[in-house]
């Protein structure tokens, strides 16, 4: 499996809507809708659906609302680690939740 960066630095081949996606197992599709959903937020199975925020193919319900998918297409930036504002307030709370998508970040500008 390709190793796909999310424009936001998750990594995409560790995501579960992505994996059980690729595999197309829809028991794992209904596991993640089921575990992903809270009192605020509800997910169905359609909408964990992922070929990765940065392809052409399905992606995750809330990327049509994601500030950072939204920022990095208007751009045109591969993923945030591109942008002179890096890192913006947009990644903080991503940053928060999965520190691995700051560090995939940091080293994608140390080769720039």
């Amino acid at each position: 499996m390709n190793k796909i960066t999310a424009y936001c630095g998750i990594s995409c081949s560790e995501c579960l809507a992505y994996l059980a996606t690729q595999k197309n197992n829809i028991e794992e599709i209904k596991k993640v809708a089921k575990e992903w959903s809270s009192e605020s937020m509800s997910f169905n199975p359609d909408d964990i659906y992922c070929d990765g925020c940065t392809s052409e193919g399905r992606h995750f319900s809330w990327c049509g609302e994601c500030p950072i998918r939204s920022c990095c297409r208007e751009k045109g930036f591969e993923n945030c680690a591109h942008c002179e504002e890096y890192f913006c307030d947009n990644l903080k709370m991503t940053f928060d939740k999965t520190p691995s998508a700051k560090e995939r970040l940091d080293e994608i500008r140390k080769t720039m």
